[in-house]
């Protein structure tokens, strides 16, 4: 009876974050398993779910971190009307990685970004890159269309890099 409150107190402490299937926490006698409480904490997921971001702007301009990686999936709406091509430039890996936790920042943390190009001008926005990015894949996103991208921190520290890789893209509508 004490492992199943334990272990229903070491869950209230430490909850299961959305979409993650629940870590149980092994007991050794009455007290909870020093290895097992620690997996369970390093199980848990920094990011939060999903999160949604509309940038209204004309012409190019910096994203955010957040808007670039706040979440573990992020949705930038570009929806801003285009009077011709215009160029969504990253933040650099230092500034991204700065505003982040410890437990974001670090090295083989990903989460996906979609950006969605709903800007009533009849133009492609382009994805450019910052200092400490490397770009891999097809960077052009079309009016009325989204495309899907995998964000991955290779380097942190002095070292401050991250990825950028096209994974899909499809019709908004």
């Amino acid at each position: 009876m004490r492992k199943i409150r334990l272990s229903a107190l070491t869950g209230a402490l430490f909850p299961g974050v959305q979409g993650q299937t629940p870590v149980i926490t092994p007991m050794l006698g009455a007290l909870a398993d020093q290895t097992g409480l620690i997996n369970s904490i390093l199980a848990i997921n920094p990011w939060q779910a999903a999160v949604y971001n509309a940038a209204t702007n004309t012409s190019g301009f910096t994203a955010t971190q957040g808007q670039i990686m706040g979440a573990e999936s992020t949705v930038l709406n570009l929806t801003g009307t285009l009077g011709a091509g215009a160029a969504l430039t990253l933040p650099t890996a230092a500034v991204m990685l700065a505003t982040m936790t410890p437990q974001q920042g670090v090295v083989g943390s990903t989460t996906l970004l979609r950006v969605i190009n709903s800007s009533g001008g009849a133009f492609a926005w382009t994805v450019t890159t910052a200092s400490g990015w490397t770009l891999s894949g097809t960077m052009t996103v079309a009016q009325n269309t989204w495309r899907d991208f995998i964000v991955t921190i290779t380097g942190v520290g002095a070292g401050a890099a991250m990825t950028l890789q096209a994974i899909g893209t499809g019709t908004q509508s």
